[in-house]
């Protein structure tokens, strides 16, 4: 007989008892709220009753006075006139909190379900993680909706009594297949514009959006909002057009063309001096523009257009709450004609204005919106100021709008439109008739360092000599190919003695050539100096099994003590990358190789073209001018008009030859930022920089005795710079 222990019958008595059954009962009073009719109250309402904000780290009631011009927008989402609700305006005034007031709506007023699309999955869950689930526990209704099964809340969805809330990210399958009352696009210029394979798009999100609330018929929104990201389009012709008076310029693709769409309504103040209404726009705001940027934004006000009166920034937030009480407020374009035929216009023959009740509201099924950033809640005239200055005066020195651009988009949230410049006329014709007469390896007067730029390609090096002045004046000297390996090389010759062509791919000697550039002596018009090369730059990119040698080639530099004087770039497409130049390792190696140990200098190709070209089309000589000696060839000028610019980059003009002029004259701006040509103060320049004793790539060539050499005990002035 085996003897069984009952030790664990105790264990079994301590397990807690399951729950009761859930009565009849119980469940209809849990389902009765779904049988309510939706609440007649707008959402702005729901917001106020049952949304909770985060304010100064403390959690109170959402306020309708902080943002008032975000009321009607929201509001609208449940109007059954409009099937898409757009808005456009600056960051951080306030677009994604009415993403959950309108969400709040939807939950605890008409429960249907609803969709937000972010930018990415990434963006997604951390507006989740930040902004939705915190919003979810402090507000108590919103709470005791959220469902409690463990897939109730999660980072994709939230179920509530009667309603899902699903977030998403703007892919086919997201926007395919599903039945939405509500579909909440944020940040929308940030989303890819067309969804689905390359040669089959099935649409850009908007589309796809509208296709998702059909079922619900009127009651089914798409609620859009971003900042603007894409550039007024070049191809088109805009100017003001007094029938569609608050119409935005064409843009390329984005949220501004679904706003041009709609009944385009813009944000109005009422001025406190003569009562006229009035668009508060940053092109209105006074200010000091002799100034430093910050000082300029201190002085920044506010000007009435028909009376001339001055408001400051302390009236802002007074103004925006009257506005909202009908003493301005959002104003849109009324249709042409009234149903008798008359046009519908003002006193100064412009479109008449109306408001979103009025039936003669142009009809479309878009109710759009557009804030500019002085009107802002959360945006101060003089950040806003000092930032706009401050992006123009760069852009002034550097032809680079990067900065100036994002302005505009993110902090007065408007399209940006590249102003006309000179180079956009530019010729070979032009830039050869401005050459300068230059003897033989002779550089200008002005010149205090050159530099060298190689450009790797199959069977040559293509070469460019540049001397540099002080204030960022530079000239082209010399424009070449090296077309034949040094001696050394393997198989230079061949049987009958003829030279073989460079292929630096294949012979990591034929690079060997590279290094009498630096030898090569330029004499200083007019001086009794003469000035080496202080820097290469070579291109990393070229022929097959370039890359590997280009390292080697360097690091036989390195061994040689010569380093600091050689670099290896490699160029970065596109205009929103964050830096011009940076000098770094790569993180990654390419088709899953080991990443490089070596440092490269990255460029952003296409801002340094800005640049570049900006340069070559002063064609007054003046600071920061790039001109050519007389001696290059006109074909080798044409190659620095091989390409025009794009939205997206530049691209090669069609039936354009060669364009390595261009590509190694952004290598020489790279190289020379790199060095630091804006940071230079003319009055103290660094010894590389100065044309005498002191500059290690200077020589004295008078026929007087030379200047005194620094005394032994004397540290010499350049040997730190060659360490870094």
């Amino acid at each position: 007989m085996v003897a069984m222990s009952d030790r664990g019958i105790g264990l079994l008595a301590r397990i807690p008892p399951l729950p009761p059954f859930i009565t009849p009962e119980e469940l209809l009073a849990d389902s009765l709220p779904l049988l309510d009719p939706p609440s007649r109250i707008s959402v702005t309402d729901a917001a106020e009753q049952y949304l909770k904000v985060p304010v100064q780290g403390n959690w109170q009631d959402y306020d309708r006075t902080v943002a008032p011009y975000t009321v009607e927008p929201q509001d609208m989402s449940q109007s059954r006139r409009f099937k898409t609700i757009c808005f456009v305006g600056p960051s951080q005034s306030g677009k994604s909190q009415m993403l959950l007031s309108v969400s709040t709506h939807a939950i605890m007023c008409a429960p249907s379900p609803v969709q937000i699309i972010h930018m990415t999955k990434t963006d997604a869950d951390a507006w989740v993680e930040e902004k939705l689930d915190p919003a979810l526990m402090n507000s108590r209704f919103l709470r005791d909706r959220l469902g409690t099964a463990r897939d109730d809340s999660t980072f994709a969805r939230k179920r509530f009594k009667g309603m899902r809330l699903t977030i998403g990210y703007p892919v086919p399958n997201q926007l395919s297949s599903r039945s939405q009352r509500m579909v909440l696009l944020t940040d929308y210029d940030h989303m890819p514009q067309k969804l689905g394979p390359k040669d089959s798009p099935e649409g850009s999100p908007h589309g796809m959006a509208l296709q998702r609330i059909r079922t619900f018929m009127s009651r089914g929104c798409v609620f859009v909002e971003s900042t603007p990201a894409f550039p007024v389009d070049p191809e088109q012709v805009w100017e003001f057009d007094k029938t569609a008076p608050h119409r935005l310029p064409p843009v390329t693709n984005g949220i501004c063309k679904i706003y041009n769409e709609g009944t385009r309504g813009r944000w109005f103040w009422e001025c406190p001096n003569c009562a006229e209404l009035f668009e508060p726009r940053f092109d209105r705001l006074v200010y000091d523009e002799t100034l430093e940027p910050g000082a300029a934004g201190a002085t920044a006000k506010m000007q009435c257009p028909d009376c001339g009166h001055r408001i400051s920034h302390r009236e802002k937030a007074r103004l925006n709450t009257l506005a909202a009480l009908g003493r301005g407020g959002w104003l849109h374009e009324a249709r042409p004609f009234d149903a008798e035929g008359n046009a519908l216009v003002d006193e100064r023959g412009h479109r008449l204005l109306v408001r979103i009740d009025d039936p003669r509201i142009r009809q479309t099924p878009v109710a759009s919106f557009a804030l500019n950033g002085a009107a802002a809640a959360f945006s101060g005239w003089d950040e806003l100021v000092e930032r706009y200055e401050t992006a123009r005066r760069a852009f002034e020195v550097s032809q680079d709008d990067s900065d100036f651009a994002r302005v505009h988009y993110t902090d007065i949230g408007v399209p940006y439109a590249r102003p006309d410049g000179d180079e956009q006329d530019l010729t070979a014709t032009a830039l050869r008739e401005t050459a300068v007469e230059l003897g033989a390896m002779t550089c200008p007067s002005w010149t205090r360092f050159i530099t060298v730029s190689v450009d790797t390609n199959g069977s040559w090096f293509a070469v460019l000599i540049t001397a540099w002045g002080l204030d960022g004046k530079r000239m082209a000297l010399d424009r070449f190919d090296l077309v034949q390996p040094p001696e050394t090389a393997p198989k230079a010759r061949d049987a009958e003695g003829r030279f073989r062509a460079i292929n630096p791919g294949k012979y990591v000697e034929d690079a060997e050539v590279l290094t009498d550039l630096m030898e090569r002596s330029y004499a200083v018009e007019g001086e009794d100096w003469s000035l080496k090369p202080c820097v290469a730059v070579v291109d990393f990119n070229g022929p097959t099994g370039w890359s590997d040698n280009a390292e080697k080639f360097w690091r036989r530099r390195k061994r040689e003590g010569k380093g600091a004087l050689w670099f290896l770039s490699i160029g970065r497409g596109g205009f929103k990358l964050s830096d011009r130049v940076w000098h770094v390792s790569p993180e990654r190696g390419s088709q899953g190789k080991k990443a490089r140990s070596i440092k490269l200098l990255n460029m952003a190709v296409d801002r340094l073209k800005d640049t570049v070209l900006a340069a070559a089309a002063r064609l007054d000589h003046g600071p920061g001018a790039y001109l050519f000696a007389a001696s290059i060839e006109k074909e080798r000028i044409e190659e620095m008009l091989a390409e025009r610019r794009g939205v997206d980059g530049y691209s090669k003009r069609p039936g354009a030859g060669r364009n390595e002029t261009l590509d190694l004259s952004v290598q020489a701006q790279a190289i020379a930022e790199h060095r630091g040509i804006n940071r230079l103060n003319p009055d103290d320049p660094p010894g590389w920089a100065v044309l005498g004793e002191v500059n290690p790539f200077a020589t004295w060539t008078g026929q007087a005795a030379p200047p005194p050499e620094a005394s032994e005990d004397a540290a010499p002035q350049y040997i730190n710079w060659l360490r870094r």
